[in-house]
């Protein structure tokens, strides 16, 4: 059997949907795709090709590493966009001897939100 995967869609529980849309709208500039529910409770946001899910949680699963990375081309102005927009930084602009040149950001419940591009 052959099956070709064309992309993926992260989903973030979140404690608020609303709160985070805003924030992801704000600071990386994504749009708003669809929402379910009253508040709501879920929603699907997207950007040039990318795409994010937020479900409403009681207790959103945060981890202490990038759970969502983000491969995106303009890095540098991306980064500035997101400081720009009030993000907190969770690890800085960095060039990694294995090809990556990230940053990681943290949303409204602790999710750590990489965005990165490979670099020579």
């Amino acid at each position: 059997m052959h099956t070709k995967f064309l992309k993926s869609r992260t989903t973030l529980g979140v404690y608020d949907v609303a709160r985070s849309i805003a924030f992801y709208r704000k600071t990386l500039g994504f749009e708003v795709v669809t929402t379910m529910g009253e508040g709501p409770d879920f929603a699907i946001l997207a950007r040039d090709g990318a795409d994010l899910g937020l479900v409403k949680t009681q207790a959103p699963a945060v981890e202490a590493f990038a759970c969502c990375y983000f491969d995106v081309e303009g890095v540098d102005k991306a980064h500035a966009h997101a400081m720009a927009a009030g993000a907190t930084l969770a690890s800085p602009l960095t060039r990694h001897p294995w090809g990556s040149y990230d940053f990681v950001i943290q949303d409204p419940d602790g999710h750590r939100i990489a965005l990165g591009e490979r670099h020579a």
